[in-house]
């Protein structure tokens, strides 16, 4: 389990199995509609779009997207997509459980949101930092000014 816990996608598989399960364990919670279900579709589109762009931005810049290894950051990205979000591979993987809450219309699941966040920030987002701080100095302080960390 500690490994795993390495590797944003699968923290966020497991928030998706949560997520799942409560819709199926506690389901007078659940107030699906026709209107979720498409915008959960959108919502979904984007974030993916997200993920694509942010990913492409650092094989532009040949850095890498490697959060076990901050360490190894050959540039620091700020263009793009990263104008407007320090992290938006994390904001586009927070887009898809928003998409799946949304598809299963369950209300309490609403809660593991904020955990989710809590729990990217703590094991991934804020090591990384130190690493760019240290690494890029004092542009990555100067950006983390400019930039909010999730949107």
């Amino acid at each position: 389990m500690q490994r795993m816990m390495k590797y944003p996608p699968l923290v966020t598989l497991l928030f998706m199995l949560m997520i799942y399960l409560m819709s199926l364990l506690i389901p007078f919670f659940n107030v699906g509609s026709l209107v979720l279900n498409g915008f959960s579709g959108f919502v979904l589109c984007a974030s993916v779009l997200v993920i694509l762009s942010s990913g492409w931005k650092f094989k532009k810049a040949k850095t890498t997207v490697d959060p076990t290894t901050p360490e190894k950051t050959t540039s620091l990205v700020t263009s793009g997509i990263y104008r407007y979000s320090r992290n938006p591979m994390y904001l586009g993987l927070l887009g898809i459980l928003i998409a799946e809450v949304l598809l299963l219309g369950n209300l309490l699941s609403l809660v593991l949101l904020p955990l989710y966040i809590m729990t990217m920030n703590k094991r991934f987002i804020k090591p990384e930092e130190v690493a760019l701080e240290i690494l890029f100095a004092p542009s990555f302080i100067d950006y983390k000014q400019k930039v909010r960390r999730w949107l």
